[in-house]
């Protein structure tokens, strides 16, 4: 299996001769102009109309980009998301109102998984799993598995204690692409603020790593890419901490630049 960071949270996955995309994001929307920080991730351009599946943790528009995943996709490739909420709320709206309308309209093929499903699209077996989302959306992690390898994708999730349990379904992952920036929001929608990361730090994503008996992690939403001053505030140094904490841990890092394909041998 063949593996390659597309910028932020997007990853590319590629097994005999097949691809999918998880988290895929090209045109961050009004988050470009308010949110979109310097010291940012590329956001890479997959091969067009390839891909068999669009792995999708969670609606935030930071992760779902439906224009860029429809464009990835074959013309019967196929959405992999996390389910609706039964009774939504008007939080809702502002958090994943977007993606819903634009998957309403943008006439994809798409499927709710909730954690334990497991679907087998080509090469890949795709298993839905347990995460916590820091807004309260919906929100799940992808264990893909393809070549007899096994590569978790942690969305953006918090801390939370299914990683044993994940560990103990489904054995050791090879790669672990977990979140580490540790961001402290405060949006107007939602007050009063908590003095709460909405994402794991850096120390809660090497311990996640280390839950897992993950063999190497992979920092994915750990940088700048997004950041404002008021509403969306990411730990200062991450990588830093990141590196400091795995060292201590005695866990292999790998920070990807995006684009640039690697094979999990």
């Amino acid at each position: 299996m063949n593996w390659r960071r597309l910028g932020w949270a997007g990853l590319e996955l590629e097994a005999g001769g097949e691809t999918i995309v998880v988290d895929h994001l090209l045109d961050p929307g009004i988050l470009l102009t308010r949110f979109f920080g310097e010291e940012r991730d590329e956001l890479v351009v997959p091969e067009p109309g390839r891909a068999l599946a669009g792995l999708v943790t969670h609606l935030h528009r930071d992760h779902t980009d439906v224009a860029a995943i429809g464009a990835a996709l074959t013309p019967d490739g196929v959405v992999l998301r996390p389910p609706r909420k039964t009774a939504e709320t008007p939080l809702d709206e502002f958090a994943t109102g977007e993606a819903e309308s634009a998957f309403a309209v943008g006439g994809l093929r798409t499927r709710s998984c909730a954690a334990g499903d497991r679907t087998e699209i080509g090469p890949f077996t795709l298993t839905a799993l347990s995460a916590s989302d820091g807004l309260g959306s919906p929100q799940i992690s992808w264990l893909v598995e393809a070549d007899e390898r096994r590569v978790l994708h942690a969305g953006d999730t918090m801390w939370h204690g299914a990683w044993w349990d994940i560990n103990a379904a489904h054995g050791r992952v090879d790669l672990a692409f977990l979140p580490g920036n540790g961001v402290e929001i405060n949006f107007p929608q939602w007050q009063p603020p908590a003095a709460v990361p909405a994402v794991m730090t850096p120390e809660q994503s090497v311990e996640a790593a280390h839950a897992l008996q993950a063999r190497t992690l992979v920092p994915i939403h750990y940088n700048r890419t997004f950041e404002h001053p008021d509403h969306y505030r990411p730990a200062a140094d991450a990588r830093t901490h990141i590196s400091e904490l795995a060292a201590q841990r005695a866990i292999e890092v790998c920070f990807a630049e995006p684009g640039q394909w690697h094979e999990l041998d």
